[in-house]
């Protein structure tokens, strides 16, 4: 139905090609990709465009992409698509995750911002918490003991944040030994046998690394029926909903934890000389003296643990204890503590160094070929979902190389053939 006049169609599968070969080659600009195209025979080839052919135009590309591709999850699906491929072919086993993030610079003047304020949504988690809350007072108050506890803020809670007039999707860092500005973190989990890349996921920059964890392991065993055993976590992870969570699912966690106990004061004995007794619910401290369940902090969601004020008194060790504020020791013990513990017990053991070296040769090693080599440093891209696909982009690049490496190492009959076969079948 096309006239004479005017430009002739172009297949949407050259398209995407051409998209690749940007993010193969570390070409972040669709202008300078089209210059490159014209001049580059090995590019014409791939793409199948003759010498004495045009080729598309930049405009073409972002058109495309903001009139057919916007609002879809064809980026995702390609990326979903290579994935399967790697385990096909042996390359994922999915037995071991490796999961870190980086941050993206976004296409956001740090000077153009408002002070703005949201509401945040509590997570599943927190909301199972909040359930737990409750049942305890019921029972603290059933035993006839007053009601004590700072109270928590049920629903959404408002937030005032930094927000960027030009791309308010992204978020403001603020990290040591991080540039400052806005950004976006981009989420992205490894597989431990080849480095492979099985999940990218983008948020705003000031969202902590642990939030969206959970449900991205969740979304990867749902997706590829992964059998995950272990999992391998930076220091920022540590915490005790994604130990709680990771041990419902059967899998271990090999993460360094955060030393907790440094915030306690010199004059203090640390929350681990405490002794635990699972049966009768209490914790004896060094001097002998039982600190019995009391209250509950609703806002940070933890356990209030009381010793008696006149046994503390009397105590020989109440200066090296109660610190200077203090009448009676108290203790803050997060729910799962059990669980957690069980899950730190991971920390030091030889597998433990194993995994550590994976996490910090794939993750942070793919972290770095892709902002090198993969337009990963920063995005020209403005709003999450369009970050998302380039981050996707980055990601499906790296992949396709080891699969490349991959099938010609193992002497794959026409090996070229296949990968060009494969990257037709994603239109």
């Amino acid at each position: 139905m096309y006239p004479h006049l005017g430009r002739s169609a172009v297949d949407p599968i050259v398209l995407m090609k051409m998209l690749l070969l940007g993010f193969l080659y570390g070409i972040d600009s669709e202008r300078k990709l089209e210059k490159e195209t014209q001049v580059n025979i090995a590019f014409r080839w791939f793409l199948g465009i003759d010498l004495d052919e045009p080729v598309p135009d930049h405009s073409t590309i972002s058109q495309t992409r903001r009139r057919k591709w916007r609002g879809t999850n064809i980026f995702e699906e390609i990326f979903t698509e290579i994935v399967h491929r790697c385990i096909d072919t042996g390359l994922v086993d999915g037995s071991l995750i490796l999961t870190d993030s980086t941050h993206i610079k976004a296409n956001a003047s740090s000077e153009r911002r408002e002070t703005a304020t949201i509401q945040v949504t509590p997570r599943e988690y927190i909301k199972r918490l909040d359930k737990l809350c409750e049942r305890e007072e019921l029972k603290i108050r059933a035993a006839g003991a007053k009601k004590r506890g700072p109270k928590s803020n049920k629903g959404s809670k408002a937030k005032t944040v930094e927000r960027s007039t030009t791309d308010p999707d992204c978020g403001m860092l603020a990290r040591a030994g991080k540039p400052k500005g806005f950004h976006y973190l981009i989420h992205q989990s490894v597989d431990g046998k080849n480095g492979i890349i099985t999940d990218v996921f983008v948020t705003p920059g000031n969202i902590l690394d642990f939030e969206p964890y959970v449900d991205r392991i969740k979304h990867q065993i749902s997706k590829y029926n992964l059998r995950i055993s272990e999992v391998g976590l930076a220091r920022g992870y540590d915490c005790t909903e994604i130990h709680k969570e990771m041990y419902d699912l059967g899998i271990k966690t090999y993460m360094p934890f955060k030393d907790m106990e440094g915030r306690t004061s010199d004059r203090m004995y640390p929350p681990s000389m405490f002794a635990y007794d699972s049966v009768n619910d209490t914790f004896t401290c060094p001097g002998g003296c039982e600190l019995r369940f009391a209250s509950i902090d609703r806002v940070r969601h933890k356990k209030i643990y009381r010793a008696s004020i006149a046994i503390c008194k009397n105590c020989p060790l109440n200066t090296m204890c109660l610190g200077n504020h203090l009448k009676c020791r108290i203790l803050h013990i997060p729910f799962f503590k059990e669980e957690t513990d069980i899950q730190r017990a991971n920390y030091g053991t030889e597998r433990y160094y194993q995994v550590k070296h994976k996490r910090k040769t794939y993750c942070e090693g793919n972290f770095a070929l892709q902002k090198d080599n993969h337009n990963l440093r920063r995005t020209r891209k403005r709003g999450n979902a369009a970050v998302t696909e380039h981050c996707l982009c980055s990601a499906l690049a790296l992949n396709l190389k080891r699969l490349a490496k991959h099938l010609k190492s193992k002497g794959y009959p026409g090996h070229t053939q296949k990968i060009r076969a494969y990257l037709n079948q994603l239109g």
